[in-house]
């Protein structure tokens, strides 16, 4: 009998512990409700979008300003190479042919041989 009484006092104990946890955890939804929130107004969220937009919008023009004057520079070195040493542009392509039929093989084999 003494078994059954130290039991049920341990699970009454248990009980009004977890009683006071959820009554707790119930104060402090309770006190979160009552605080008040602030809300940003709609006007600075804008804003904020606006000023991003025109972060991005300067940041993808000296992107393409970048890119177009790379490509011009390669344009030109390959059109030069075509019209003043068309034996060195022909090495060229031969040497760029043979390092990509290459590069191409050495991965199939990879991937072949990963399976």
């Amino acid at each position: 009998m003494k078994n059954q009484k130290g039991t049920s006092s341990s699970v009454e104990n248990n009980d009004t512990e977890f009683f006071d946890t959820i009554s707790a955890i119930n104060n402090g939804l309770d006190k979160l409700d009552s605080m008040d929130t602030y809300i940003p107004d709609d006007k600075w969220f804008e804003q904020m979008v606006q000023n991003q937009q025109e972060i991005q919008k300067k940041k993808y023009r000296r992107e393409l300003a970048l890119f177009i004057l790379s490509a011009m520079l390669i344009l030109s070195g390959v059109i030069f190479t075509l019209l003043e040493l068309p034996t060195l542009f022909y090495m060229l392509q031969a040497v760029t042919l043979v390092i990509t039929v290459v590069y191409s093989y050495k991965g199939v084999q990879k991937q072949v041989d990963s399976r």
